[in-house]
């Protein structure tokens, strides 16, 4: 097995050497700007596939482990140029198969380049070439979750929850950027799902009852509050109380709270709450 590694080993320098060509080798014998400026020219995987004769996955693994060498070597002043270049155009063309390759190209990217759309469109890439792992559209949704990006981590949350074989907590995260997001109806419809799916895991249930009280709660404050705000404008006052609401065009009956209370009413300010809304940490 050693022996075959070695020769292994040989044969892709001998095809990296071939494809960079004499004009290469000169360049990689310069400075280190010459150095660095030479991943440019390592040669497109298509193009190394073509000459590994058969060999391509153990191709990518050697790219894969010289890439995390090189960029783990903090004495390179410029060793993140050409990061997109080397994992998307080289390792993952070698082995489209290359989980690894992806989220590893993907938080070079995005952590040390802080290049968050790079990392994405690589991440994206893996996920297009390997449709049955989950793995990838989360990873995409986490950076897009840090870097404030709600709503496109939801619909990352969305497509990785539909991969067969994802855990609940994917669907779980995809109904929480919902509500990060801010829209509190479209996320109680997920969190709803997720109670009223059979195949759900116990823990995904216990949460999501606890999240449906909570948004329905926020979802009914919002409601009487915008129908107390129409009141208000179409009858140059408040509503003395909640049940004036009812009928017409601003509710059609009042809800009770998650404890099966009526909601508590304030004309002054117009504020609407509830004690279950507290003891969630409503406001």
């Amino acid at each position: 097995m050693a022996g075959r590694l070695r020769v292994t080993v040989l044969f892709v320098i001998l095809v990296v050497a071939a494809g960079f060509g004499r004009s290469a080798v000169d360049r990689m014998a310069a400075g280190e700007e010459s150095r660095e400026e030479t991943l440019l020219y390592l040669p497109n995987g298509k193009y190394l596939k073509a000459m590994s004769l058969g060999h391509s996955n153990l191709l990518a693994d050697v790219m894969y482990l010289w890439a995390i060498q090189y960029y783990s070597d903090y004495e390179r002043q410029h060793r993140h140029r050409y990061v997109e270049h080397v994992f998307r155009d080289v390792i993952t063309e070698l082995d489209p198969h290359y989980v690894d390759a992806y989220w590893l190209g993907a938080l070079i990217l995005i952590i040390e380049n802080e290049q968050l759309e790079a990392g994405i469109r690589l991440l994206e890439l893996g996920a297009e070439r390997n449709p049955d792992k989950w793995i990838l559209p989360y990873l995409a949704a986490w950076e897009c979750y840090h870097a404030g990006q709600y709503a496109r981590a939801g619909a990352f949350f969305e497509q990785a929850s539909r991969v067969p074989g994802a855990p609940g907590v994917v669907r779980r995260m995809r109904a929480g950027m919902i509500g990060h997001a801010g829209d509190w109806r479209e996320a109680l419809a997920a969190w709803r799902g997720i109670l009223e799916d059979p195949s759900s895991d116990s823990l995904s249930v216990k949460i999501a009852r606890r999240k449906v009280r909570e948004l329905q709660t926020r979802v009914d404050i919002a409601m009487l509050e915008d129908a107390v705000e129409r009141f208000r404008n179409d009858n140059g006052r408040p509503p003395s109380r909640l049940e004036e609401l009812v009928g017409g065009s601003y509710i059609g009956h009042l809800p009770l709270d998650a404890d099966g209370r009526a909601y508590v009413y304030e004309p002054r300010t117009g504020r609407v709450s509830s004690p279950a809304d507290r003891v969630l940490g409503g406001n």
